[in-house]
């Protein structure tokens, strides 16, 4: 057993879960679109960090720098000063007493030795010499300085000269450019010097970028554009790095000077990102907008077409023939599939048009069987009769006989006639009933009863005339009464629609038990079993019945002191058949 077990399992195919093409599309789509995303973020997250830091490393190596620079030419410029103030002899000579030869040699000296100096060292800017209260100090500039600066730095010597006899150090903002000055002042005679502050700046990478130098608790900006601060904004800036108002400002303090150096450059999206910044970001929502792109022409072009596919298919299960294939489509694959399920539902629909024509064959083959059934069980019995009342000189009876049978066989002649009327079947079953009376020895009676309504309305032939057919033959020979027929047509209107009603009555013996079993089926069948005989006819009559109206049709047996007959047929509008 467990063998045969193992065996099963072995052969028995894999279970798979289904799953929609389209669904799994739109989550593949999804997952790849977020993970691009955390990976474009986290990409975009540590590149924009590391330019971050870079930049900030470069802004406070060029704030450095530059204070480095400057702290190295103010160091010259106080040694230079310093040495001229303490050790020099001929400035010495300027506020001691001197005969005038003497003081001319003097000035002349001093002159030579502020160009050698000045020219020695191209840190400084220049070199100013103040003696006697002289409006005309003894000076000399680098070439680079303008004569507007010249004079202006020559003023605020002279402004300062007489202050103090100690060293002093301020800043000129000049026309065209910032100075550091030194001041040293001894008796009558007094040194100044200057360093242009704009000398070793960095190079500014944009416009936006401006320096400058705190000195004194003010702001002198030396380069770039205003910068929107306020002296208070610059009081509050600390060593490092500072964001105040939408700007970042380095600040750098000097060694040599109580001052700062600083950089200020805009606090914006461009201090963050850059160029190649954007273009990565550019080319990763590209990538995403090709996936969603990719999704829908997938979408479009592989899953909804086979999706519209499969409902078809599924329509066709159902029984829906007319399949039309909604979803547009551009694969060539895809196209011939749909090419060839169209070539296979003509040919199928061809198939049914084949087998619905032979299927009706076989219908009009088996309704002339059973309409033959029907026919001939007494007409050797009306001949043998006929001719008794002729050798028996009964020549009217046998005249209205004769007439009565040829009505009787025209009407049953009639090949091509599937449907008559009510009031024409009327008529063949009281010509039949006719003919009975004259053959039978005992008296009958037949009463018919059809509603106006009725009698145009078409029916299978003999419908009427087998159940009347029936009762003479099986319950005429009932003792001690006469049989008595009553045909009952009724014209019923209701919500489902029209139908006929159609009841058949006699005072005989009845339907037997066992072919009342089998008359009241939805579905009868002439086997020919001994048994059946009494109700081969009829069930005949309820199979071409069915042919004709399918399940339209209704039908009743029982015994009501006698034979009890009722089928419903449903009213066809213009004579129209299944």
């Amino acid at each position: 057993m467990k063998g045969n077990s193992l065996k099963d399992k072995m052969k028995s195919p894999k279970q798979y879960t289904m799953f929609s093409l389209r669904r799994q599309l739109l989550r593949f789509v999804m997952t790849l679109v977020i993970l691009l995303l955390l990976i474009m973020t986290t990409f975009m997250a540590v590149i924009i960090h590391s330019y971050q830091r870079k930049v900030n490393d470069l802004h406070k190596e060029n704030a450095a720098s530059y204070a480095a620079h400057i702290d190295s030419s103010i160091l010259q410029l106080r040694d230079t000063v310093g040495y001229i103030y303490s050790s020099d002899a001929v400035f010495q000579g300027l506020y001691l007493y001197q005969p005038a030869v003497d003081r001319v040699n003097s000035i002349s000296n001093m002159l030579s030795m502020l160009k050698l100096q000045v020219r020695s060292n191209r840190n400084l800017g220049g070199l100013f010499i103040y003696y006697d209260n002289d409006k005309k100090p003894l000076y000399y500039v680098n070439e680079e300085m303008s004569f507007r600066d010249k004079e202006i730095l020559k003023k605020t010597g002279r402004a300062v000269q007489g202050v103090s006899n100690s060293f002093i150090d301020y800043v000129v903002k000049a026309e065209n450019d910032t100075y550091y000055n030194a001041y040293m002042q001894k008796n009558s005679a007094a040194i100044s010097g200057n360093i242009s502050l704009s000398q070793g700046m960095p190079e500014a990478s944009n416009d936006a970028e401006a320096y400058g130098v705190i000195y004194g608790g003010i702001f002198y900006q030396i380069s770039g554009r205003e910068t929107g601060l306020s002296d208070t904004d610059y009081l509050l800036l600390k060593p490092g790095r500072n964001i105040v108002h939408g700007k970042v400002a380095y600040v750098q303090k000097l060694d040599s000077a109580n001052m700062s150096v600083v950089k200020i450059v805009p606090h914006n999206i461009w201090f963050y990102i850059s160029g190649i910044h954007i273009v990565l970001f550019v080319l990763g929502l590209l990538l995403i907008l090709f996936c969603i792109k990719l999704y829908r022409f997938t979408s479009n072009q592989l899953a909804i077409p086979l999706e519209d596919m499969t409902n078809a298919l599924r329509n066709i299960q159902e029984g829906v023939w007319e399949v039309e294939f909604t979803a547009s489509n551009r694969i060539t694959e895809i196209e011939n599939v749909r090419q060839t399920v169209r070539l296979m539902l003509k040919e199928i629909e061809q198939y049914k048009i084949r087998s619905y024509e032979e299927q009706l064959e076989k219908q009009k083959v088996q309704l002339q069987f059973l309409q033959l059934q029907l026919a001939p069980h007494f007409y050797t019995n009306c001949l043998k009769n006929a001719y008794y009342m002729l050798m028996m000189k009964e020549y009217e009876n046998a005249e209205e006989f004769l007439l009565c049978l040829s009505a009787h066989l025209r009407y049953l002649l009639q090949t091509d006639a599937k449907l008559v009327t009510v009031k024409t079947e009327k008529e063949f079953v009281q010509n039949y009933v006719n003919m009975e009376a004259i053959l039978s020895s005992r008296p009958f009676i037949c009463e018919m009863s059809v509603d106006d309504r009725a009698l145009d309305v078409e029916i299978p032939i003999l419908t009427l005339q087998l159940f009347v057919e029936n009762s003479i033959k099986y319950a005429r020979g009932i003792e001690g009464r006469n049989l008595q027929i009553q045909v009952h047509v009724r014209y019923l209107s209701t919500d489902n629609g029209d139908s006929l009603d159609i009841t058949v009555s006699d005072n005989g013996p009845g339907y037997p038990e066992e072919l009342l079993a089998i008359l009241n089926k939805k579905e009868v069948s002439a086997d020919g079993q001994a048994e059946r005989k009494m109700g081969v006819g009829i069930i005949n009559l309820l199979s071409r019945l069915r042919l004709h109206y399918g399940v339209g049709i209704s039908w009743y047996f029982e015994n009501r002191d006698g034979a009890y007959s009722e089928v419903i047929l449903p009213v066809r509008q213009g004579g129209e058949e299944l």
